[in-house]
């Protein structure tokens, strides 16, 4: 079994890290609005899940991840 930050590695050089996120965010979501018991802070966060899926959608689409380079900032 792969550790944590091997699975998002993979997903980075899969290019799909946003995607899979964004998967799992819905996941998630569509269990939260099986419940029946609707409050307005449930209803809330709801909405703030189904947005984020849509902005993990939106970075998916147009932006891909990088690896940072490391700068020594004591040289500057």
């Amino acid at each position: 079994m792969r550790t944590r930050q091997q699975q998002i590695k993979f997903h980075i050089k899969s290019d799909d890290y946003f995607g899979t996120l964004a998967a799992k965010i819905d996941l998630a979501k569509q269990t939260f609005e099986k419940d029946s018991n609707k409050t307005p802070l449930k209803k809330q966060q709801l909405k703030t899940l189904g947005k984020l899926k849509n902005d993990l959608v939106f970075l998916q689409k147009n932006y891909q991840i990088t690896k940072r380079q490391y700068v020594d900032k004591r040289s500057c």
